[in-house]
């Protein structure tokens, strides 16, 4: 199971992020990859993801190849169970789906952080019909998955992290999309949920 888990977060990361992106870029010429060096508060959520990011590659490589180490990330026994398991695999391989399914509604729009430099298309069909979020969606289900997966104290950092980090981003994306697209985002916000609810 850990080490399945390990290969899937290897899929997710390839398929989900690095492909679109290689692929975005090989169509349009330009780099979806919008996070830089300067000092504003969308490049430090990126810098924080990465983070996150990173912490969380690092506990499932440890989860599968050095299960030992697992012992000092501190584990919350009382979610360790085979059916608390099932229901993180679950989320996961949702999450992967939405994401994926995602990614194909927005095309060449795909982005990894705010595009300050080029057009802007707002997205409405598919599952941004459902949710305006559908891909950060997927991203917080796979935090809660790999939680419930691996009950400890760092995966649940991760998590609240993950997610406060999210908050923070959909609001600054939002800010950017009603300066830029004005009456027609407006339209949008008062039709489709943030989330789902």
């Amino acid at each position: 199971m850990a080490t399945y888990l390990f290969t899937f977060y290897c899929v997710f990361l390839i398929a989900l992020f690095i492909v679109p992106s290689y692929i975005t870029y090989k169509r349009t010429g330009i780099n979806p990859f919008k996070f830089s060096k300067e000092e504003t508060a969308i490049n430090y959520v990126g810098k924080v993801y990465k983070i996150i990011s990173a912490f969380a590659f690092v506990t499932v490589l440890l989860n599968a190849f050095l299960p030992s180490t697992m012992q000092y990330l501190v584990s919350i026994e009382y979610l360790v169970s085979e059916t608390v398991v099932w229901i993180g695999l679950g989320l996961i391989h949702l999450a992967f789906l939405i994401i994926f399914i995602a990614q194909r509604n927005m095309a060449n729009e795909w982005r990894i952080g705010i595009d300050n430099e080029n057009k802007v298309n707002l997205i409405t069909k598919g599952l941004f019909g459902i949710s305006r979020n559908p891909i950060f969606l997927g991203v917080i289900s796979v935090f809660i998955g790999l939680f419930l997966i691996i009950p400890n104290v760092v995966t649940g950092i991760i998590l609240v992290c993950g997610f406060l980090v999210i908050q923070v981003q959909v609001r600054l994306e939002e800010e950017f999309l009603l300066s830029t697209l004005g009456v027609e985002y407006k339209e949008y916000l008062s039709t489709v949920k943030r989330w789902l609810l």
